[in-house]
């Protein structure tokens, strides 16, 4: 069978190519090939082989032609292919792909309109290369709506002014909550990072104290566990310890202040070590006696008690930052147990608890994790999937709203 017939050009078809020093040798060998098809080739070099050349110098006004209709398809090669389709992309009206596979060079014209393949001249051997060209030059646009929509939004995208910064947080919300979709509420419990008073073991709660140095280092590691998980709410203390935790682990944005987060009010107790209230109270617990001129056990109780209620309502994944003994209380009326057992659930600086309903049992509250340091919670799996569909069906979804067409795979008996 000779060149001709299995290219099939059209004599008038103008084909550009470029390489560098790591393509010119395919560039010749594919040039030859072309030329022999009955394909008018026009090369923008590198015409030598010139070891230190640069692949934007020839690429780059190869890519212009394409782009300005001077040649009807190119080809840029470059050592691995991956600088020749960098750059090549970089001139608006260009649509190129680094291709190793057949499928890709015909797939890649029919559905998203290449118009320049990118070859890796130390990657592809001369058959291979040939045949990823032959396919590339002799197949057509679909001109499908559906591909059509889409390269009308490539279209937009080049000549639209850049976007407001979006940051990855911002991205992985969008993906990972979709409207529409109630998931179950899950809450992330955080207690503000170490400051003065935590250190020195004295009790605070109205008092506005900021966290130390270490209690700002300590915070922001929560932000790298986080990063991908989409909060539906936050809601932080009025406190600035825990309002410049939020900050830290990057939710600030999204935060409510909320009074009800607010620690203990210790009244007459605010500031002093536990130590110093035993010498005049050896029996005393602030959990059973509460604290003169402050709250009292039962006004913490409906404290919590009406923030769960509120939490109820809610749906997704909530973020709180709130203090260590009114945490205690919160995870203790989670589950139902008075605010006596709030003693048992001691909640470290800058540590983690997680409350949420049985998967089993939506009905039976129960803690997932407690006081957990973030070096500590490296096997937690701070990733929230959508739980409507698994990994397969997602998967096969995609392939669906693709267009996707399964070939028959199923051999023959001559094969």
């Amino acid at each position: 069978m000779k060149v001709q017939d299995c290219l099939k050009l059209k004599t008038t078809k103008v084909i550009g190519i470029a390489a560098d020093h790591g393509g010119h040798e395919l560039k010749k060998y594919l040039t030859m090939m072309l030329r022999e098809a009955g394909a008018q080739v026009i090369d923008f070099g590198d015409k030598e082989l010139v070891p230190e050349d640069d692949y934007p110098n020839f690429v780059i006004p190869m890519a212009h032609a394409v782009a300005a209709g001077q040649v009807d398809q190119g080809i840029a090669i470059c050592g691995s292919g991956v600088g020749a389709c960098v750059v090549a992309n970089k001139v608006n009206g260009v649509r190129a792909c680094l291709i190793h596979d057949p499928f890709s060079a015909r797939q890649g014209v029919e559905d998203d309109d290449l118009n320049l393949i990118c070859l890796g001249g130390l990657v592809v051997g001369q058959a291979l290369a040939w045949e990823l060209v032959r396919r590339f030059l002799t197949s057509s646009f679909s001109g499908k709506a559906r591909h059509r929509r889409r390269l009308e939004k490539v279209s937009d995208l080049e000549n639209s002014p850049a976007p407001d910064f979006i940051t990855a947080r911002d991205v992985a919300r969008q993906t990972c909550c979709p409207s529409g979709v109630n998931l179950p509420l899950k809450i992330y419990l955080i207690r503000h990072g170490e400051t003065e008073w935590t250190f020195s073991r004295r009790y605070t709660g109205l008092t506005d104290l900021p966290l130390t140095a270490l209690g700002e280092d300590e915070v922001r590691e929560w932000g790298h566990r986080f990063f991908n998980i989409p909060f539906s709410h936050v809601l932080t203390s009025p406190r600035q310890r825990a309002r410049r935790t939020c900050e830290l682990v990057g939710l600030a944005e999204a935060a409510v202040i909320d009074e009800d987060l607010a620690e203990w009010s210790y009244g007459d107790y605010e500031g002093k070590q536990f130590v110093d209230i035993r010498e005049q109270r050896p029996t005393w617990n602030v959990y059973h006696d509460g604290c003169p001129n402050g709250e009292s056990p039962a006004q913490i109780s409906d404290r919590a008690d009406r923030l769960i209620t509120r939490l109820r309502s809610l749906s997704g994944n909530v973020a709180l930052f709130s203090h260590g003994q009114f945490s205690s209380v919160l995870a203790a009326r989670w589950i139902g147990l008075p605010v006596i057992h709030g003693r048992n659930f001691p909640l470290d600086t800058a540590s983690l608890g997680i409350l949420k309903n049985d998967a089993h049992h939506p009905e039976v509250p129960v803690i997932e994790l407690w006081n957990s340091a973030p070096h500590e919670a490296t096997h937690q799996n701070f990733v929230a999937p959508n739980p409507e569909l698994s990994v397969k069906q997602r998967a096969i979804q995609q392939w669906d709203n693709e267009g996707g067409e399964i070939p028959d795979a199923t051999p023959t008996r001559d094969e």
